[in-house]
């Protein structure tokens, strides 16, 4: 009866060992920032085919967005936001359209996280089009700057470079920094 009663409690230690190790294990696992959260409750409001439009000072505008949903969540106060498109507008030059399959606005549209393929386009004084294509981008509006760790091709005029991982500043000027893997194909005319 001794010998049943101590197997039985050192069963029960390890099944209560392994079950606090999972726990811990998810609470202490950081969770991905470009996760699409589904469980969400309760929703604060909706809005369909949202367009909204920021100007600068001058009343030029500064940038637009527009989405066919926009849902935002009272719970941790994000914003989803179903296929957007966000143009920024250059003082000098034309503007960058930024096209992906989902986002987040995080903390009141201090950070955007662009979930899926994201596509930004931007045509030259010529009207040629450079075109950035990648994944899972973040972009902080007020430093007017994006990044992502994921795969990234540029394919502009003459030029094709991609790499893994990107830094992309929009203003004062454009710098691309392409941080791993890069790769250039460079066509003299």
């Amino acid at each position: 009866m001794m010998l049943n009663s101590r197997a039985i409690a050192s069963k029960l230690i390890l099944v209560l060992l392994a079950g606090g190790t999972w726990w811990l294990a998810e609470k202490l696992t950081p969770k991905d920032i470009f996760q699409h959260n589904v469980g969400h409750d309760p929703v604060d409001y909706y809005s369909r085919n949202i367009h909204r439009t920021v100007l600068t000072a001058e009343g030029l505008p500064k940038e637009e967005l527009f989405a066919p949903l926009m849902t935002h969540y009272k719970d941790d106060d994000r914003t989803e936001l179903e296929k957007p498109v966000q143009t920024l507008y250059k003082k000098d030059g034309e503007p960058w359209v930024i096209h992906s399959d989902a986002g987040t606005l995080l903390s009141g549209g201090k950070a955007v996280l662009l979930r899926g393929d994201v596509l930004i386009t931007r045509k030259n004084e010529k009207g040629e089009e450079l075109r950035i294509m990648t994944s899972n981008v973040k972009y902080i509006p007020d430093q007017e700057f994006a990044e992502t760790a994921e795969h990234v091709l540029m394919l502009g005029p003459d030029d094709a470079s991609s790499g893994t991982g990107a830094q992309v500043y929009f203003e004062p000027f454009l710098v691309i920094n392409l941080l791993a893997d890069v790769r250039r194909k460079h066509e003299i005319r």
